[in-house]
């Protein structure tokens, strides 16, 4: 019977995670190939745009969309926004981006030479206002 109770007590203090947000989805309205590098770590300040030189990031076509999943394999975005305050989404110009990748530019140069189209940074609050969505280049507010 100890057991039993046990069990209905942990079943019933376990998180419900099937609400949670797996994905949310970033939208290119430009007139180019974008490159969207994610940065979610550590404390990242409304001064900071940090752009890291091994990071790839997400090739967005003209006209296209890319979803980016929640990281790590259990709960969505409301359980990654527990550990993080923000997420910074770096936007570039694809081929720009790619001509200094292919040249093997250092990451100085890169940063140096590779401008940053526009930064987001986003709390869990701005995903849920945006109905999960991003658009580049971002809605004027009237």
């Amino acid at each position: 019977m100890l057991i039993t109770a046990a069990s209905i007590c942990m079943a019933s203090s376990c998180d419900d995670r099937s609400n949670e947000h797996k994905y949310f989805t970033i939208i290119n309205k430009s007139s180019m190939n974008l490159r969207c590098q994610m940065i979610l770590q550590g404390i990242i300040t409304p001064a900071d745009t940090i752009y890291q030189c091994d990071n790839f990031g997400y090739f967005i076509s003209l006209d296209s969309l890319v979803s980016i999943n929640s990281p790590g394999n259990r709960g969505g975005w409301e359980t990654t926004f527990r550990g993080v305050p923000y997420l910074q989404l770096l936007i570039m110009n694809d081929s720009i981006y790619m001509h200094s990748e292919m040249y093997n530019f250092d990451c100085d140069t890169i940063r140096k030479y590779v401008p940053i189209l526009h930064r987001y940074q986003l709390k869990l609050e701005d995903l849920q206002k945006m109905n999960w969505t991003v658009e580049y280049p971002p809605k004027r507010s009237a």
